[in-house]
């Protein structure tokens, strides 16, 4: 805000902060091993995250026996997302990639 009293201009700065709320989040259970479990690979289509993700599956694939992987794609937009399947899929653990 700006202001003239006799002249002189005031100039007011204002830093506007959120009120930070911590909120505890409780992290997933780790699982002991990938071998025989289901995964989900999830990409929400930015540039070369599918690479990433691939990349990913491949090296697990190598170091653990019978894992399986379904794909999830999903554009991050700012709307509400109706329906999730990736909970529904009944993977074991999801792999997130946003690329760039």
């Amino acid at each position: 805000m700006v202001t003239q009293d006799s002249g002189k201009a005031q100039i007011e700065v204002v830093n506007p902060v959120a009120e930070v709320r911590p909120k505890a989040v409780m992290p997933a259970r780790r699982l002991d091993s990938l071998s025989g479990k289901r995964i989900a690979l999830w990409w929400n289509t930015k540039s070369h995250g599918d690479v990433a993700l691939s990349a990913a599956a491949e090296a697990i694939e190598r170091r653990f026996e019978n894992v399986t992987f379904t794909r999830f794609t999903r554009q991050l937009i700012h709307t509400p997302v109706p329906y999730d399947p990736v909970p529904e899929s009944g993977a074991d653990a999801v792999i997130g990639s946003t690329g760039d």
